[in-house]
């Protein structure tokens, strides 16, 4: 009917495992001590550099596609494994990736104007990446939920 949240609440409310979720204010309320654990989702984070390099031709935005773009080569080859071998995958191949990104997000923002649709997309992916860290740890977490939004598109 609508986007609140206390629709997601009112499912969820209870549930201890993972969630992964975008950043949707809504949810806010599932994750925390004794609650649910929160797992970001990278398509998300994407997304917002997609959209900037789009309209704007941003190199720095390219940039991060490409860098994000490793951690996905990284998942296509982890795909399948069981969970123990996808994490020793993930801490050799896509954590210094992720690491990496990490730190040069931090130095891109802090040479580009505040204000601007780059500046938003990398405070976003900043606030995010922490949050979506635990599948390198979890080989049972994906890098994505888009398989379940695909799922769910038709409803």
């Amino acid at each position: 009917v609508d986007r609140k949240g206390e629709h997601p609440q009112g499912h969820l409310s209870g549930y201890k495992g993972w969630i992964h979720a975008d950043g949707y204010a809504g949810f806010k309320a599932l994750f925390g001590h004794d609650k649910a654990a929160e797992m970001a989702c990278m398509a998300h984070i994407r997304r917002k550099f997609v959209d900037v390099h789009a309209s704007q031709g941003s190199s720095i935005a390219g940039e991060a596609i490409q860098r994000i773009a490793k951690l996905y080569k990284v998942e296509k080859q982890a795909r399948g494994k069981p969970p123990p071998e996808r994490v020793r995958q993930r801490q050799e191949q896509a954590k210094p990736v992720f690491d990496d990104l990490e730190d040069w997000l931090h130095s891109q923002l802090a040479r580009i104007s505040g204000k601007s649709a780059l500046a938003g997309a990398i405070r976003y992916a900043l606030t995010r990446l922490p949050k979506a860290r635990a599948y390198l740890d979890n080989g049972s977490l994906e890098l994505d939920n888009n398989c379940a939004e695909r799922a769910m598109k038709p409803v």
